[in-house]
């Protein structure tokens, strides 16, 4: 999925990527150059991303899990959810550029690859589900996207539908408050009913399941997505690529 982009242009400002000690500094600083040379995944990233964008990258290091209050549910974000980072996803989620969920699927990996890699036999990936209608309207799951991604660079097993979003809601977005996102997603997720002999092979093999989604706020939404799993006792933690969250020292 990575050969449709030849040209060494960054995919933040278009601009050439060139090959230079500030961009390698950087990609260190990522924790990713301790990935052998001909790392597809690196050389894709380093042909697609330039100093001075890598420099802004927005990213929550070395602070980057949580939980959110009165939960015990922990979540892991790479990014912030502030520019660059706000543009991209907003480009690819609603102007249809699904070719940066390539560049998403292979910064989270690069930079977490030891994390990714130490959960591949133990662990699934479920990502959000979208409701019926907006999935139409949209064409695609964008957190279902890029996790898919990720799920074949680590050898993770992805289940996209273990999950239903039973009722359609409003957009997030357009909720006033905090409040007003909890009552909108309230009991909006099941477990997928025709999964049942997969959530009782998840409870013997004792896996964990990962909820992946692209941004969070207030957590309504990655918290009512684990409720179900965490209901019926399965070990349950989240991921996602931006954050609004903002840790309490």
């Amino acid at each position: 999925m990575l050969n449709f982009l030849r040209a060494e242009s960054c995919l933040i400002c278009n601009l050439s990527a060139g090959n230079n000690f500030s961009r390698q500094s950087e990609l260190l600083r990522l924790g990713v150059l301790e990935n052998k040379k001909d790392n597809p995944h690196l050389l894709f990233l380093k042909r697609h991303t330039c100093k001075d964008c890598l420099v802004h990258l927005p990213l929550l290091f070395p602070e980057n899990t949580w939980c959110f209050e009165h939960t015990d549910l922990e979540v892991k974000a790479l990014f912030s959810y502030k520019e660059p980072i706000k543009q991209l996803l907003l480009s690819y989620k609603f102007h249809h550029n699904l070719y940066l969920a390539n560049w998403f699927a292979a910064i989270m990996f690069l930079a977490w690859q030891r994390f990714w890699l130490q959960l591949s036999k133990q662990s699934v990936i479920v990502p959000v589900p979208l409701g019926k209608k907006r999935l139409r309207q949209r064409g695609f799951n964008q957190a279902a996207v890029i996790a898919e991604i990720i799920a074949e660079f680590a050898n993770l097993k992805i289940v996209p539908d273990l999950l239903i979003r039973q009722r359609e809601t409003a957009r997030q977005t357009e909720m006033r408050n905090k409040t007003a996102r909890q009552t909108n997603l309230k009991d909006a997720f099941i477990i997928n009913p025709e999964a049942s002999n997969f959530i009782q092979k998840i409870k013997q093999d004792n896996l964990l399941i990962i909820i992946f989604d692209d941004v969070t706020t207030t957590g309504t939404t990655i918290l009512e997505a684990a409720k179900p799993l965490l209901n019926t006792g399965i070990k349950t933690s989240a991921v996602v690529v931006a954050t609004e969250h903002q840790r309490k020292s």
